[in-house]
């Protein structure tokens, strides 16, 4: 029997179209309340119902804000049909609500945590049920803001601004469904790195790299000398069949490192502007951020697979600094170690921003259908 094609899109996506051509069947709804530390006012409405979130309670004793995120499903029976399952299939550990809050989150640039999920009805035949569901959450106060002043601030947010959550919404289900697995990874490592601002920011800058890595495969890096050396190696069967598998395996991940760097290069052209005079060392001009991105991935491989610590940038509350890209100092020296001002990290706020910059400028560029 052949095996029919399997719909690879996102979850939200497929939810979409299952509503369009529902008909007369039954439908129902799931509430959930997401919190965030920012207020962002107004009603959202996404496909005829589908998708519904507003405001729902005001900032509590930790500073969050929580929403009603409603969604709308058909009614059906689950039938168990082995044709729609494959190794390639889409795959995404948080389900349907997961994907919506990292689209949230990505879109927005800021934290988005499920606070509970809603079911059911009150009726003679059925009842209301509210799940809490726990999460790790740090409480940034407002002397702390100064870690990434634009993503906790409230300034210019609103659920309906200019359309710009549907228009992304309904840009990003055009993208070619065998991109959806890597774009929704994407979106999901940013949502979670950022969860570690104030928290871990060694986790933090681990994670943000993660959120570039699941788009590298599509993103192809030509051969450079040395792996062309070896290719005319092989083909003088200089190697046998194992030996030339684990060649590759290293040429692949010998170029991850330059396809980061020429990734962010590339996409996030546009997002550095002229450096001020006043403390221009304190910030990354567009020549250097190349260097910079290397210098983050060779920190977090050396602390993934050598347990080396990371030099981060001191984040200061000052006015005048909370801008700035990396701090000032040039260099440490604790217990006997002296470490180099070239090792030093660039602030959790610059990495954050120009990530989110170059994803969404990729997405465009390369993902969306034009």
């Amino acid at each position: 029997m052949k095996r029919q094609k399997i719909d690879n899109r996102m979850q939200w996506v497929l939810k979409l179209e299952e509503l369009e051509q529902a008909g007369e069947t039954p439908i129902y709804f799931t509430e959930y309340e997401i919190c965030s530390e920012v207020r962002i006012p107004g009603v959202f409405t996404y496909g005829d119902g589908m998708l519904e979130c507003s405001l729902y309670q005001e900032a509590d004793d930790n500073n969050l804000y929580t929403y009603i995120l409603k969604i709308k499903h058909v009614e059906k029976v689950f039938d168990y049909d082995e044709s729609n399952y494959s190794k390639d299939g889409y795959y995404f550990k948080e389900g349907l609500v997961g994907e919506i809050i990292a689209l949230f989150s990505f879109y927005f640039q800021a934290r988005f945590y499920l606070k509970a999920t809603i079911t059911g009805a009150m009726t003679p035949q059925s009842i209301r049920m509210r799940l809490e569901k726990k999460f790790l959450y740090k409480k940034i106060n407002d002397d702390l803001t100064c870690l990434n002043l634009e993503m906790f601030s409230n300034h210019d947010r609103n659920w309906c601004k200019d359309n710009g959550l549907l228009n992304f919404l309904d840009s990003t289900k055009t993208v070619d469904e065998k991109h959806h697995q890597n774009l929704i990874r994407a979106v999901h490592w940013y949502s979670v790195a950022i969860k570690e601002i104030g928290v871990d920011h060694e986790l933090f800058f681990i994670k943000m790299v993660s959120s570039i890595e699941a788009l590298l495969d599509i993103s192809k890096v030509e051969s450079d000398n040395l792996e062309k050396k070896l290719i005319e190696l092989k083909d003088k069967e200089l190697f046998i069949p194992d030996e030339w598998g684990q060649i590759e395996r290293w040429l692949q991940n010998r170029k991850i490192c330059k396809r980061f760097v020429d990734f962010i290069e590339q996409y996030a052209d546009g997002f550095s502007g002229e450096v001020p005079k006043q403390a221009s060392h304190c910030y990354i001009s567009k020549g250097d951020v190349s260097k910079y991105a290397k210098r983050i991935y060779d920190a977090r491989s050396a602390y993934l697979h050598t347990g080396k610590p990371m030099f981060l940038s001191m984040d200061m509350r000052g006015d005048d600094v909370k801008k700035w890209d990396i701090d000032s100092s040039v260099g440490m020296s604790m217990d006997r170690k002296k470490i180099s001002e070239k090792e030093k990290l660039p602030r959790t706020r610059w990495f954050e921003r120009i990530v989110n910059y170059s994803l969404k400028s990729f997405i465009d560029s390369k993902l969306l259908s034009k």
